[in-house]
């Protein structure tokens, strides 16, 4: 017999069989897990409305299950989105699946411990970096590195320039200031997260994606992912350049809602997930109340609905709600100077998506909602060529990556 009726044969096994490709999560109807579908037929009919919002996906699922699912025009499932700096939240993830399989010891170990003494410039700051450990740096509380867009002076664009001009991010990072009051004292930058990437990759011999690939996004089963802007020894930026899909990202945040599990597969360590769920930092100054702590945010909406949260710049977002049972993702180029991405999202999960999650159970009219987000997904594109061309989706890599050698 030929070999292509032998394929023939073998592909009608399959069909007889009714073999097809199972969801990356489970789905269900949004008013099957006690949603009122009219609040998220109104959420697409929101998004729908108004083209110049450069919102390019939005899933929610509801206790594991995915129940909304947008991309705006042209956007494919498949395609990885820029994710600004939810790769610190990813970041903290993965040192935390580090930690639990023994390669970092405890997270309040001295950094100066935890990676070669002769990436130190001298004595005095391998005595100085022994005051710092990865919660301090997890808490943006170490370095004293102020850095663009939050400071545009000379100073910090010509420190941001050479940060990412430097062979060894790690080696660099180490030769900076650190902050007076270490544990105390908050300072957002995007320098502070190369410690933990480089510790990472020193301590798992591994850049962090690869380790990623290893481990992490391997369990939970990533597509299509990629983690720019490396440095010539294959060390991966901390604060930023990673890319995934927004299914990917719903992963990630059921993984952390159901306790580091993922299809009764442990993989993140239950006593991580505890310790992310506690901040223990302010961004607003000593005496306020902690929100912040693990490169996770806790953020309220709507009716005080504490959300973990990773925050992204120009619109990306992973927010968790375990009480109730929801999670939700979003990608986007929502420019500063266009947008308020705060006051946008903000308006999105309290007046559509909360609501909606609070019940009644209540269904649209049938198929309503799935015609909705086909026509926005046949729509007008969201992204134009005037943008970044990072922070266009795509499924192909915008970079080679590199392994890491130290």
């Amino acid at each position: 017999m030929s070999r292509a009726f032998f394929l023939l044969l073998f592909a009608g096994l399959f069909i007889q069989k009714g073999h097809c490709e199972p969801p990356e999560i489970p789905k269900a109807k949004a008013s099957e897990e006690g949603m009122d579908e009219v609040k998220l037929f109104d959420l697409a009919k929101r998004i729908e409305k108004d083209q110049r919002l450069a919102i390019f996906s939005l899933l929610i699922s509801k206790n594991g299950k995915l129940v909304f699912e947008l991309y705006t025009g042209q956007i494919k499932a498949e395609e990885s989105h820029y994710l600004m700096s939810v790769t610190k939240s990813v970041l903290s993830t993965l040192i935390g699946v580090a930690v639990g399989q023994g390669k970092i010891p405890s997270p309040i170990t001295p950094i100066s411990e935890m990676v070669p003494t002769k990436l130190f410039k001298n004595k005095m700051a391998i005595k100085e970096f022994a005051k710092v450990n990865l919660q301090n740096v997890m808490g943006m509380s170490a370095l004293n590195t102020p850095d663009p867009p939050r400071d545009m002076s000379a100073k910090a664009k010509d420190r941001q320039n050479n940060y990412i001009q430097a062979r060894n991010y790690l080696e660099f990072v180490l030769a900076q200031p650190l902050l007076e009051n270490i544990g105390k004292d908050f300072l957002y930058n995007d320098e502070t997260p190369a410690l933990a990437s480089g510790v990472l990759s020193y301590k798992t011999q591994s850049s962090a994606f690869d380790y990623g690939c290893e481990t992490l996004f391997k369990d939970l089963g990533f597509k299509n992912m990629e983690w720019m802007h490396q440095d010539l020894t294959g060390i991966n930026m901390g604060g930023y350049g990673l890319r995934l899909r927004p299914i990917d990202m719903q992963k990630l945040g059921i993984a952390i809602l159901q306790k580091g599990k993922w299809n009764d597969q442990q993989v993140i360590p239950a006593q991580w997930i505890e310790m992310i769920f506690r901040p223990y930092i302010s961004n607003k100054g000593e005496g306020a109340s902690p929100n912040y702590g693990w490169y996770w945010w806790h953020s309220k909406y709507g009716a005080e609905k504490v959300f973990l949260e990773a925050n992204g710049w120009k619109g990306q977002r992973i927010a968790i709600q375990p009480e109730m049972g929801l999670v939700v993702t979003m990608t986007g180029c929502l420019e500063p100077e266009k947008f308020n991405e705060d006051a946008i999202f903000a308006e999105l999960m309290s007046q559509y998506i909360i609501p909606a999650a609070e019940g009644p159970s209540t269904p649209s009219t049938p198929n309503s909602i799935d015609e909705l987000l086909q026509k926005i997904n046949n729509g007008q594109a969201r992204h134009n060529r005037a943008m970044e061309g990072r922070m266009i989706p795509s499924v192909r890599p915008k970079e080679r990556a590199i392994r890491f050698r130290p």
